[in-house]
Parts: C-alpha cells; sequence; structure tokens
C-alpha cells in the first residue's frame, strides 16, 4: 500500500512565489503612475472649485475677494480673503489642499519642462499674481482698491518617485472661465 503526502512541494512553492513577485513588480509602477496622475487631477480640481467659490463669494457678499497661494508642511495650499486684507491663512477661511507632490510654479523650467501656454491658446495676455474677483464676479488684478481686468494662469508640477514629472494649468479668462490643462508631453488640452 503506498501512502501519498498531501500538500505542495517546495518546487510548486517556489514557482507560484515568483509568478506573484513578477506580478508585483510589474504592478508597483503602473499604480504609482495612477496615483500621481490622480493627485495631479484632484489638486487643479480642487484649485478650480476654489476659484468658483471665490466668484460666488464676490458676488454673494457684493465685494472683491482674491484667492492666495502658501505653502504649508502637506503642501501648496490656496484661500480665499477679501481683497482688501493680507493677513494670513486662518482656518475659518475657505481653503483647498492642493497636494504635497504638487509644486505651483510661474513659469515652467527644468528638464522636461513644456512651453507657457500661448495666447493664442488661451485667447488673452495672462498674468500669474493672485487672482480676485470683483461684486460681478469677473476676475481682475487687485492692487491699491482698483481691480483691473485681467486673465490668470498658473502651473503645478508634480514631483513623482517613479517616471517623469507631469505639469497642468488652471487658467481664468478675463471672462470668468476656469479651465484645467493638463500637459500631454507635445501639447497642452
Amino acid at each position: 500500500m503506498c501512502i501519498r503526502n498531501k500538500g505542495f512541494t517546495l518546487l510548486e512553492l517556489l514557482v507560484v512565489l515568483g509568478i506573484v513577485v513578477t506580478l508585483i513588480a510589474i504592478g508597483i509602477p503602473s499604480m504609482a503612475t495612477i496615483i500621481s496622475n490622480a493627485r495631479l487631477s484632484g489638486g487643479v480640481t480642487n484649485l478650480s472649485g476654489l476659484l468658483q467659490n471665490c466668484r460666488m463669494m464676490a458676488i454673494k457678499e457684493n465685494k472683491t475677494k482674491s484667492t492666495h497661494f502658501t505653502v504649508m508642511s502637506n503642501g501648496p495650499v490656496a484661500y480665499v480673503k477679501s481683497a482688501s486684507d493680507s493677513s494670513s491663512l486662518l482656518p475659518t477661511d475657505a481653503q483647498a489642499q492642493l497636494g504635497a507632490p504638487l509644486t505651483k510654479v510661474t513659469i515652467p523650467t527644468g528638464l522636461g519642462a513644456p512651453p507657457e501656454i500661448t495666447p493664442t491658446e488661451l485667447s488673452f495676455t495672462a498674468v500669474t499674481g493672485d487672482p480676485s474677483f470683483n461684486s460681478r464676479g469677473l476676475p481682475c488684478e487687485y492692487s491699491g482698491g482698483i481691480c483691473t481686468s485681467k486673465g490668470f494662469v498658473y502651473y503645478f508640477k508634480d514631483t513623482r518617485p517613479l517616471g517623469a514629472s507631469r505639469w497642468a494649468a488652471v487658467s481664468i479668462s478675463p471672462a470668468g472661465r476656469i479651465k484645467r490643462w493638463f500637459w500631454t508631453g507635445s501639447n497642452w488640452n
């Protein structure tokens, strides 16, 4: 009578372990890219929403409101204040976290940086200061009580642990249209 032991041989376990390790090695870079893309998209979406909220607050309160940018320990933050209020961020201010891997830059520079979005693509010449919205909800550049009609653009770079960094931008047209842009490697769309 022959008795067989039930179970797996060491060779079978090593083959399964090799397959699992290979699948993990293939999946981790893909997951890191997916997570980084989601953070970039989420950051610029948060900013777009805050800009829209700033615009609505200006109309509702019938006064000029400004969005400001600062960097905190967990990354860049945008927040809303009355245009004449120059104090720093308070917990009661409307604010949006843009995400730690994102860096706000004035002009894209460095290795792999895209060109600026052209005035032709934007349909206006953009400035990069803090955007304000007047009581009619139109974007303007606030200075000394005067709010001059302008369009704005902001660039963001995400620093990725794996692979090349990606770029995004948010623009505000002089008519108040807020648009998100993503660099595809060859053009902004």
